[in-house]
Formats: C-alpha cells, structure tokens, sequence
C-alpha cells in the first residue's frame, strides 16, 4: 500500500511525515518511510503462538520536496511521482507559520490541489479524446475517458459509485489522480482538533474523509513513551495518536480489511480489499496457494481468543471449512490448504 503527502509551500508536509515516519525528510526530493499498522490481535496472537516472526501490515508513505511550478500547485515531477500511489493525503495548513507571511487559508489551499488534479486529467483526456477521434481505433476504454471527462468538466472529482469494478480496472493503467482515494489532513495549532466548519463544508462536498493532526506535537509525543503518549493526548480528550488516525482514515479510504494468518513459525496481518473471495486472499500470500486453492480453514479472532485453541474452536463448532467463493472478513485466522 502506497501513499503520497501533497501539499503546498508551508503547509507542515516535512513535519508530518516525520511525525507518522520517524524519519527526516532531509533535501531529497522524494523521502520514503515505513508505517507498521498496529493491531493488537498480532500483539495477542504472538503471546499465544510465541512466533520466531511477527508481522505487521504496512504503509509506504512519500512526501516530496520538490517546489511548485510557476503555473501549478503541484509541480510536474510530483504528479509523475505519485502516479503509481494508491492513497493521495492533501495536506492543509491551519495554523500560523514563521515560514511564510500568507494568511491561513485551509479552504484555499483544499481549492488548490484539488483544481489541480481535475486540471492535469482534464488536459490529458483531451488530448487523448483527440487523438482516438483521429485514428478512429475505438480502444475498449474509451467508453470511460469520456464518462470522466463528462465529470471533470463539470469540476468534479469521481466519487465511489460513478464507476463499476470493471470500468475502473479498464482506467487503472492511465494512473488518473482524481480516480485515486484521498483523504485530507488538516494540521493545526497545537491542541486543536476540531475541523473548521468552513473546510469541513467544502471536503465532505467531495465525499473525503478528514482527521486533524498537530503535526509538531506529533512529533514531541514521538520521544515519550505509549503510556506517556495517551496520558498525554488524554488532556486533549484523544484516545489515539496521529498514526493511528491516519491508518484508520487510510484503511476506510482504501476500503481495506485484514485476515491473519498464525503459527510457530510467524504471526501475520494480510491486507486486503473488503469483499475479496478466499482465492484471491490465498494468492495474496503466494501464487501458487491461489493456483492450487483446496479450502481456507478458517477461525474467527474473536472465537479464537474465546475458545483459546484451535482444538477447542473445533470442538465448540468455531472452527469453519470455506470454498473459493467464501468472502473474507476482517480478522479471519486462515489456514490455505492448496495442492500444486
């Protein structure tokens, strides 16, 4: 899972990544960090398995530090760069900087970004209309450029529903960025974590979730300890850290959901999409187990930590044989039986 921290000048971009990643972001023009979802039934199960391997689900976030061009929000290089993620984070400043002399203006800068990405596919759809209609070859897509150029024009970014799974899949090699899941993340003052009501008007016009963090104080929570941190943010009646608020708006953005997978050898968290046949699921872990694909034998985490064993979920009929079809559920123990 890849996502990208976008933003203009000033708005904390730098910081924030350093708050979610641990890591500086340096003069690079791309950093790239590492986020491992917490989930506390990883933490159970390996006190129950005591694995050589625990394994988390994980992130990749960017941020970039390239500037703007004179005539985008977001320069060129960026757009080209973010063209293989799965998760755009608009970044929006609200709160006074030393850095620059401009007003706070969140709506703005949402307005920005957002312009710009309708603008860049716009232009490319155009163009790409063109030339079909000249060389008149009808590819299978094209039915789909013109149902979101319609959208575009009428400045609109595509919402969940607009497209069918199989309209999308005919899209998903043009990397359009309106067609990628966004969130907004909104960085403010210090202790404040309440979306404005003018940004909040605007976002939820486009259907986008939004958190806010304050991105400095992330990064002083950083240097204490997890009792530490929620005494901390207790103060400010939160009950989670900005990465864990991140991971949850990005999981509900993604529509993604976890199976695990449990044993001696390793305990493991396999992220996938909400809805996905077994098969599929199978072939998350290897090719071959979904090529193969006999039955997913499978324990819901709940009955497993009820009952205590697998032997017990067995006994209490806990314990389920599922076919190809069967549709996994978050938090699904699963054991792939496969023949190759």
């Amino acid at each position: 899972m890849r996502a990208a921290l976008i933003g203009l000048p000033f708005s904390g971009k730098s910081t924030v990544f350093q708050a979610l990643t641990g890591i500086e972001t340096g003069k690079k023009e791309e950093a790239i960090g590492t986020i491992k979802v917490p989930d506390h039934r990883i933490d159970k199960l390996s006190k129950l398995y005591n694995p050589k391997k625990k394994t988390f689900a994980e992130f990749v976030l960017s941020d970039f530090s390239v500037p703007p061009s004179k005539d985008s929000a977001v320069s060129p290089k960026v757009k080209n760069l973010i063209q293989k993620t799965d998760l755009l984070i608009f970044v929006l400043r609200n709160f006074d900087s030393i850095m620059t002399a401009d007003a706070i203006d969140a709506v703005s800068e949402y307005s920005a970004l957002r312009d710009e990405m309708i603008i860049t596919d716009f232009i490319v759809i155009e163009r790409r209309l063109e030339r079909e209609k000249k060389e008149k070859k009808n590819p299978p897509e094209l039915g789909m450029l013109k149902k979101l150029y319609a959208i575009l024009e009428e400045n609109k970014m595509p919402e969940d529903g607009d497209f069918t799974e199989d309209e999308t899949a005919l899209l998903a090699n043009s990397n359009f960025l309106t067609m990628k899941k966004k969130i907004v993340l909104i960085n403010q003052p210090e202790g404040e974590f309440e979306i404005p009501e003018e940004i909040k008007n605007i976002i939820e016009k486009d259907n986008l979730e939004a958190f806010c963090v304050s991105a400095a104080l992330e990064l002083e929570l950083a240097e204490l300890s997890s009792e530490e941190q929620l005494e901390f943010l207790g103060e400010y009646g939160l009950t989670e850290t900005a990465k864990e608020r991140f991971i949850r708006s990005s999981y509900h953005a993604l529509g993604l959901i976890s199976f695990l997978t449990a044993g001696e050898d390793e305990v493991r968290a396999w992220p996938i999409k909400d809805g996905t046949p077994a098969v599929q699921a199978a072939g998350k872990i290897h090719s071959d187990i979904q090529r193969g694909f006999i039955r997913a034998e499978t324990i819901y985490y709940e009955d497993f930590i009820k009952y205590g064993s697998e032997a017990e979920c067995k006994k209490a009929a806990a314990y389920r044989l599922e076919g190809k079809e069967y549709t996994v559920k978050d938090g699904d123990i699963i054991n792939f039986r496969f023949n190759v």
